[in-house]
């Protein structure tokens, strides 16, 4: 192989001494070429240059042949007669010379233009390119099977900017959805054509680092390959780049030591064998006409010396490759050069440091139309196409679970195998597990007219490869790595994928599979074709199950295929890929799995992974078993997938649960949608109310949920709608139904008086923080005259009720037989409400035991009109009037109806109500003369010395039964503790909680 001109000027100039090294270089500096077009070398460069690097710096600046001009004229200059007499000799060719290096230092159009003219080598690499890139194999392509990119491809969503990076890819399927309502909302859609456009908003200059981040099979691979492709059809910025570089991360050898005139050589051979391409020294001439594409950032392995920021290296010096990729993402090395980067969102953080000012682009995968548009292009013929689309649209976990490429691949697969052997579509895949399923049996069944292919005999040995490398977190194996586990490049071709890998004197292979997730599923697989029935029992499945939400583990998805795969119908659908009996004995260990992990009482996001993980199983005995294990159910709903896995495990409950499911609807509604944004189903969206629609018809067929909670939503009336028809519905159990914070208006509440008439079972409703107002209120106080209606507690703490609304509630709380629990705190009822409300609240027949009227803007002129209400024969036990200016005033007319002879309160809380000690007075006789009082609640009052005298004389009198007193945030002094102390000693029973003067601790006194 000829050597280059470079190499060869570096060996001629370790011959110099280091003196000699520096008169060579002051040399260099004395005179310039006669030839004004040449540049001059700024010194600074020549200073530091060490004697590769200053041969690289004269042959980019001088071309080959004036390089050797140089160097010969300044070592006779010099007088090193006899390195000159060899160096003549042994010049290169001039026409070597010439193709070797630059002629001149020429403005980088003209230099570009004057090579391309003289070799061709641009549009020989851009041939070479795009006979690459044109060609796209598929995953599970035979022989002869490729297509071809340019007519493949089909459109991704880019938006500006990127999300939060997540602690779990492989929850990559379970926020599908979300992904699907917040796509267009994420940010500014960028076309792939504009990612280095200039931008206004950030004054006009175009970026050079481009970032495009994604979760795993989003498309990044794909996008990064249409690149290249587009660059060598001159369609990607025409013009603008002379060189687009591939670089795979994955088969990056970092360990290695290259030059960087070595690493590019070897990326530029990467795109195949061939002659054409030009010198290193041409390309770091021109180093703003180059453009990386780092394909799989988060897939490089960063040796230890590459986790620090080093000095610059000269080019022409060795070191490791992940020093030099640093270097170059830092934009230290070639800081002129263009880079496009895919990566995970996992590596988002390792990469931020190293880059400066990146344009960060996030790949969403497709909309509806572009799903569709999918599978037009993977099935040849269209009326398969259609067949295949129908079938997806009808279900909703695959038309939602498609929006990643990768998903919409596999379920493809899976459909074209169905299809051809003329099976029935109903059954196509409704879990991750079915998906992975059918295209494992589209692998090993490739003959779409033959019968099924036994099982290969490498299967296992695969699944154990699979187990291995999640167990050590590798991604890839070498040929070793395969013979440990009795596997041959034959028998795994089928399933793994193949990547050359160079090392310092040759090229390796090394096989991964397509994806981390087919891993995870052959991990799964492993477990579950395990014959020996110890494995239940040891540290295997153990491990794995014990290190599921752990922080260090990132095994979800794994644990969801083996819920899968433990199934009956998956198991027997193995046996007939396989050939061979699988073994029974899994669901035992998963269900008690199951029952240690409900009984530590998971939180939200934990309780839903299991619900996903019972919901792979599609078995309602097996879920029905382990939803036994729950008493409590609290879930965060945010996706429409979230919402299917929670009902379907919740309508195979037979026990009775308490259900949350807070957040639902809130992932779009939260940032800001509205239900018209959300409602067209072919672009891919969800109403708001589909959402709601899962968990409404047929949730509580079995009668197993007592209560439901839905907390923070954004449902709105139209949600909701489909809530209401199944609580007419004589099957429904709900007992309690809270609706808090769901942005319900007075709409809903007629709906849902509709429903309250019917309902047999539901006897607590909350709607609190909902604006129902005064409308919404009347209609849901004139349900509760009806004589159907068991409505017992009724909550709606601000819903922005007025006095308008007390008349009609008045009326209604001396009418109605069943309501004993009633909540109006913060809202603006007033004087005047509240005297309406005491014509019913006086009536013999309310049945009210606790009233809530905190923060209802009452002043001490309803004090009369609440001492009426106590005096009179009704049921009330709890008064709860925090929060409102009755004074002292007030409150001494309060008391008058306290010590009446029919009083019944046991509790009463007037904290923040202006209290001073002129009202303890009253307060004293209270506790002297109501047996019936439990518990007050004093706090935020301003007692004074006096004030707690008095307290402490009402509660020295035998007659006062006080058990609990609170003083929270008092100020009192020495003497009053002192003697509130005495009076709890003297007091069996008497609890008394305070605040010290401090404010730094609470102090109780008890007997």
């Amino acid at each position: 192989m000829m050597e280059s001109s470079v190499c060869r000027l570096a060996r001629y100039l370790e011959e110099l001494t280091a003196e000699q090294l520096k008169r060579f270089k002051l040399a260099l500096t004395a005179w310039g070429p006669q030839d004004s077009q040449w540049a001059r070398i700024p010194w600074g460069q020549i200073e530091k240059a060490d004697r590769p690097d200053l041969a690289v710096l004269l042959v980019t600046h001088r071309g080959a042949g004036g390089a050797w001009q140089v160097a010969l004229q300044a070592w006779e200059k010099m007088g090193l007669r006899q390195l000159w007499e060899l160096a003549r000799k042994d010049a290169p060719p001039s026409d070597v010379a010439e193709a070797q290096g630059l002629e001149v230092l020429l403005a980088p159009e003209e230099v570009s233009t004057r090579l391309e003219g003289k070799a061709g080598y641009k549009e020989k690499y851009r041939e070479r390119v795009q006979k690459k890139f044109q060609i796209l194999e598929e995953r599970n392509a035979r022989l002869g099977e490729w297509v071809y990119l340019s007519h493949h491809y089909t459109r991704l969503l880019l938006v500006r900017g990127h999300a939060s990076p997540r602690s779990r890819e492989q929850e990559l399927l379970a926020s599908g959805e979300l992904h699907g309502h917040l796509r267009e909302e994420r940010g500014r859609p960028i076309e792939l054509e504009a990612l280095f456009d200039a931008d206004t908003g950030e004054g006009g200059s175009a970026p050079t680092t481009v970032v495009l981040q994604g979760v795993a099979g989003i498309g990044k691979t794909t996008l990064a390959r249409k690149v290249l492709l587009d660059w060598a059809s001159g369609t990607f910025y025409p013009g603008q780049f002379d060189y687009a570089l591939y670089i795979n991360c994955r088969t990056v050898e970092v360990a290695a030591w290259r030059s960087v005139a070595e690493l590019l050589s070897g990326w530029l051979e990467g795109t195949g064998p061939g002659s054409g391409v030009a010198p290193v020294p041409t390309m770091l001439a021109l180093p703003e006409r180059l453009l990386f594409v780092l394909d799989g950032f988060d897939e490089l392995l960063w040796g230890a010396e590459g986790q620090e920021d080093g000095a610059w290296v000269p080019t022409g010096e060795k070191q490791r490759v992940d020093v030099h990729l640093r270097s170059l993402l830092a934009k230290r090395l070639l800081p002129e050069c263009s880079l496009l980067i895919t990566t995970r969102p996992v590596a988002l953080e390792k990469l931020q440091p190293l880059l400066e000012k990146p344009r960060v682009a996030e790949v969403l995968g497709f909309r509806a139309p572009e799903r569709k548009a999918y599978f037009y292009k993977y099935f040849p013929d269209a009326g398969q196409a259609g067949r295949a689309w129908a079938a997806v649209q009808a279900n909703e976990v695959l038309f939602t679970m498609c929006f990643v490429p990768l998903v919409c691949w596999a379920v493809c697969t899976g459909l074209r195998q169905q299809i051809e052997r003329g099976e029935a579509l109903a059954q196509t895949a409704r879990t991750t597990t079915t998906i992975y399923t059918a295209f494992l049996s589209s692998l090993l069944r490739p003959d779409r007219h033959g019968p099924p292919r036994s099982q290969p005999a490498g299967l296992r040995a695969l699944c154990s490869l699979a187990a291995t490398g999640l167990r050590e977190q590798k991604l890839w194996f070498r040929e070793q790595d395969l013979a440990r586990h009795g596997l041959d490049v034959a028998t795994v071709s089928t399933f793994l994928h193949m990547d050359q890998v160079q090392h310092e004197a040759e090229c390796e292979a090394t096989y991964s599979f397509f994806h981390s997730t087919f891993q995870e599923f052959f991990a799964a697989l492993f477990l579950v074709l395990e014959r020996t029935q110890r494995l239940f029992g040891s540290p295997r499945l153990g491990q794995l199950l014990k290190g599921t939400f752990s922080l260090e583990a990132d095994l979800p998805l794994t644990v969801r295929f083996l819920f899968g795969l433990s199934s009956r119908e998956r198991a027997s659908t193995l046996e007939k890929m396989v050939g061979a009996r699988v073994p029974r004995g899994s669901q035992r260990v998963l269900l008690k799995w199951i029952r240690a992990q409900a009984a530590q009482c998971p939180g939200r996001a934990k309780t839903l992974e299991l619900l996903y993980c019972l919901f792979e199983t599609q078995e309602p005995e097996f879920v029905q078993r382990a939803m036994g294990c729950f008493r409590e159910v609290k879930v965060r709903v945010r996706t429409r997938m979230d919402g299917l896995v929670a009902a379907f495990c919740l309508r195979s409950s037979r026990s009775t649960l308490t259900v949350e499911l807070d957040g639902l609807g809130s992932g779009a509604a939260g940032l800001g949608l509205q239900e018209r944004d959300l409602t067209d189903r072919e672009t891919g969206t969800y109403s708001l109310k589909d959402v709601c629609k899962d968990f409404s018809s047929g949730l509580w067929v079995r009668r197993s949920l007592s209560e439901l909670g839905l907390g923070e939503d954004a449902l709105g009336d139209s949600g909701m709608r489909w809530l209401c028809e199944d609580l007419k519905q004589p099957t429904c159990p709900f007992q309690s139904l809270r609706l808090l914070n769901c942005w319900l208006t007075s709409d809903f509440a007629k709906n849902l008086s509709c429903a309250l008439s019917t309902s047999q079972t539901l006897t607590r409703l909350d709607l609190s923080y909902n604006p129902l107002e005064d409308q919404g209120a009347v209609s849901l106080f004139r349900v509760l005259e009806h004589p159907s209606c068991r409505l017992q507690s009724l909550c709606l703490k601000k819903c922005h009720l007025t006095e308008e609304s007390c008349e009609s509630l008045g009326s209604v709380l001396g009418i109605s037989q069943t309501l004993q629990w009633l909540d109006l705190s913060f809202n603006a009822l007033g004087d005047h409400g509240m005297g309406l409300l005491c014509g019913g609240l006086r009536q013999a027949n309310c049945q009210l035991q606790t009233l809530s009227l905190a923060n209802c803007r009452l002043t001490p002129a309803c004090g009369p009109s609440i001492s009426s209400i106590l005096s009179a024969p009704n049921s009330i036990e709890v008064l709860l009037l925090s929060g409102n200016d009755l004074e002292d005033m007030g409150i001494q007319k309060l008391c008058q109806g306290l010590i009446h002879p029919n009083c019944k309160v046991q509790e009463l809380k007037v904290q923040m109500c202006g209290l001073t000690w002129l009202g303890c007075e009253a307060l004293a006789s209270v506790l002297r003369g109501c047996p019936s009082l439990r518990r007050l609640d004093l706090s935020d009052s301003s007692l004074g010395e006096e004030g707690p005298k008095w307290l402490c004389r009402g509660l020295r009198q035998p007659s006062c039964r006080l058990q609990r007193l609170r003083l929270f945030r008092c100020v009192l002094s020495e003497a009053a503790r002192a003697e509130l102390a005495a009076v709890a000693r003297a007091k069996p029973g008497l609890e008394i909680s305070y605040q010290s003067n401090s404010w730094t601790g609470l102090h109780h006194v008890e007997c």
